[in-house]
This record gives structure tokens, sequence and C-alpha cells, in this order.
């Protein structure tokens, strides 16, 4: 249908589509013809579009030969539009520095990191480029150091943050020590938390290993515990000294060492036989399954002196032994070891004795005869009465039970004839 239109009619539509065209309009052609000023856009409209090397936003050092060729579809809003003499200017440069300005306040919005380059410093901070914005750095937000030198940062890219956007004043502030500071924040709270997992890890090892060493030693000593028999000999070291009797490790278990099974001698202190730590030979005296508990005996328990003693002694012999001890009522005497007897006061001597000091004292050696004797009781009495006694006479010869014995002057009737003679 457009072919039918007269040349008057293609001019007036030309010329209706071109009044249509406004400034700030954004535009995509084809790249026509690159030149060493401009680069020319065909456009929809009929007319073509001009794009200054100054608004296509070139890397530094480029031409626009270097960056587009013939034929390339471009995108750029337009500038000025010369209707009289049918030219459009474009630019690609403000269409850039607005997306550019968006990206920095998106960024700004959602405290963003950006990555920009130093190109130029001041003393009181440097300027850097993102893209086609043009961004201010204070000396003070360069480092979380002090910062003696800005020319030092030229050249350099800096990663930030913005920290103030304001397009009317066209002032952009950003921030590069922010960034520096979250991260040491970061890399501190990281360290922490690393340092806190260690902690806890090694604690929960160190807790781990105490459990384990415990459950082990439980185990030892339970099983050391089972394999305990009474008599058994045992090699152990005292613990600790009580007024009662001492406690002895026996390998990981203690038992008690009561003061009354240090010997088969009467001991009157612990201290008198025994220190702490002092190794020892004891015996398995009693255990208590139940309570966990057991007792020791540092005497030889194998050879009780009262159950050998009774193979030796019997009641009326005669024995020898040593005076330990007087009393009021007669005196202690040492048999032998572990055996001590009773001599009574009054089996001292046929005659009254008021003192047993004035017969017999600390010491001395007697001899006298056993009148009483209970090993299992451990009781043994004694008496130098009796060992001194004379023996009397044995008439039992001439005593008849068959017959009537008559008087006593029958009896010894021949006897006496003899003294009468």
């Amino acid at each position: 249908m457009t072919n039918n239109l007269t040349m008057q009619e293609l001019l007036e539509q030309q010329e209706q589509e071109f009044n249509q065209v406004k400034a700030g309009q954004i535009i995509t052609g084809k790249i026509s013809k690159i030149s060493n000023d401009e680069v020319v856009v065909e456009l929809n409209y009929g007319f073509d579009g001009v794009i200054k090397n100054e608004e296509l936003n070139l890397p530094k050092g480029k031409y626009a030969s270097d960056v587009y060729n013939v034929g390339d579809e471009i995108t750029a809003v337009i500038t000025r539009v010369y209707q009289k003499d049918g030219i459009i200017n474009l630019s690609k440069l403000q269409l850039d520095e607005k997306a550019d300005y968006s990206d920095l306040e998106k960024a700004f919005n959602e405290h963003r990191i950006l990555t920009v380059q130093v190109e130029k410093a001041i003393e009181r901070g440097v300027f850097a480029k993102h893209n086609t914005q043009t961004l201010f750095i204070p000396i003070s937000q360069l480092d979380t150091k002090f910062v003696e030198k800005t020319e030092n940062y030229v050249g350099k890219n800096l990663e930030v943050y913005i920290k103030e956007l304001d397009a009317k004043k066209n002032r952009i502030v950003a921030t590069h020590r922010e960034v520096l500071q979250e991260r040491l924040d970061k890399e501190r709270e990281e360290r922490r938390a690393r340092i806190k997992a260690e902690k806890e890890a090694e604690r929960a090892r160190i807790k781990a290993e105490k459990e384990a060493h415990i459950a082990k030693v439980k185990a030892e000593k339970e099983e050391l515990f089972n394999s305990l028999e009474v008599g058994q000999k045992r090699e152990g070291k005292v613990s600790k000294l009580m007024p009662y009797g001492a406690f002895v490790d026996i390998g990981g278990i203690e038992g008690l060492l009561h003061l009354n099974n240090l010997s088969w001698e009467k001991v009157e202190s612990v201290e008198d036989m025994l220190s702490e730590g002092q190794e020892v030979q004891v015996y398995v005296l009693d255990i208590d399954k139940e309570n966990k508990k057991f007792a020791l005996a540092l005497k030889d328990i194998n050879n009780d002196p009262w159950e050998l003693i009774k193979q030796d002694v019997q009641l009326d012999d005669i024995v020898s032994g040593e005076v330990v001890r007087i009393i009021e009522k007669g005196a202690i005497v040492k048999i032998r070891e572990g055996v001590d007897a009773f001599l009574p006061i009054s089996e001292l001597s046929e005659e009254r004795v008021i003192k047993v000091s004035s017969v017999v004292n600390i010491g001395d050696t007697i001899n006298a005869m056993v009148i009483d004797f209970k090993p299992k009781n451990r009781r043994m009495v004694l008496s130098i009465k009796e060992a001194n006694r004379e023996p009397e006479e044995d008439y039992s010869e001439y005593l008849e039970t068959e017959d009537s014995l008559g008087s006593l002057g029958e009896l010894f009737k021949d006897k006496f004839k003899n003294l009468q003679k």
C-alpha cells in the first residue's frame, strides 16, 4: 500500500514520523558508518543518527573502530533533534551513565560491594571510577589504619560500599574502610568461632579420654577387687594414716589396715610401725563384696601364734616368759611373740602378796605353770605358786578298791612297827 503513495505523501509521512522523535527517547539502530570522529546509526525514521566519539563511552585509549563494526546494533539516547537539517544526535554515554547510576543506587540500597578503580589522588582522599560514574573516597575511609599518602592508591582496584548518594549535588561518596573492617570483624568472628570450636572439641576429647580412663580404671579396680581372696599376700603402699589404723593402696584400690592387725603384739600407735608412702606386704583379711571393701593385716595371718603355741603347750605345763607389764591385779607375761599370758597376783606366791612388784618386775624372766589355757579365746593364765609347789607323795598303790580299806592304823601298821623299834 505504501508503494502507491506519491512522493509528496511519502515526504509528509516521513515528516510526521520525524516530528514524533523527542530528546530523551532510547533508540536502537545499526551502525552504517564509522569515522574518526563519530559513528552513523541507521534509524527506522529514514534518517540517520550520529554519535560523536565523546558520546560513545569508549574505553580509555580506544577508537570507535577498535570497539564497533559496521552492522553492529547499538542502543543510545536521543540528545538533540535538528528537524531543519534532519539530524538526530545520540549519546551512548548518557545512557550508560544513567544505567551505571541506577546500579550505584541499587548497590547503595542493598549495601552491596562494588569494585572501583582509583584514578586521581588529592590530599583529602581519592577519586575512583565505577564504569561511567566517579566516586570520592575520603582519606578516613581508605583503610582501617592511618593513611599517610593517598597517591599510593592510584591505579588500584578497591572494593567499596556506597556511603552517600546525592544526585542533585552530583555527590557520590564511597568507603573502602568499612569493607575492610567488615572483613576484619568477620575474620575475628570466624577465628573466635574456630577457636571456640577447637576448645570445645578439645574439651570433648579430654572429657572422652577422661571418661574412658575412668572407665578403664574402674574396670581395672573391679577386676583387681574380684581377684582378691582371703589369705592372699599383696604388695602395697601406705596411702594414709589414721588414729585407728592405715589405708593401704594395693594397686589402685585401698583397704583398711586396722591398728589391731598391725602385729600379733599390742601396738599403741600406728605411727610406731608405719609412715605414709611406706611400701608394705599385707594379707587380705576380710572381703565385703556387697560394699566393695576389704580389710588387710600386716601381721602374718597364716601363722597365728596362738594356733602354733597350742601344739607345744598344754595345761599344767611349766613355761618361761618375760614380764612386760605390771597391773594392779597381776602381771602380763610374754611367752612368745604374739602370745601374752596373765599372771594373777594370787598366783605369785603361797603367801599373801600385797604388791605385785614385790615379787616380779618388768623385764624379769619367770617360770610358771599354765593353769588355764584356751587358745581359741587367746587366753592363758599362769601360776608361779603352782610351779613352785612340792609334789605330793603318791599313795595310790596302797589303796585297794576290791576289799574294805579298814582304818588308817591298819593300813600303815607295818610302817609304825619300824618307828616303834
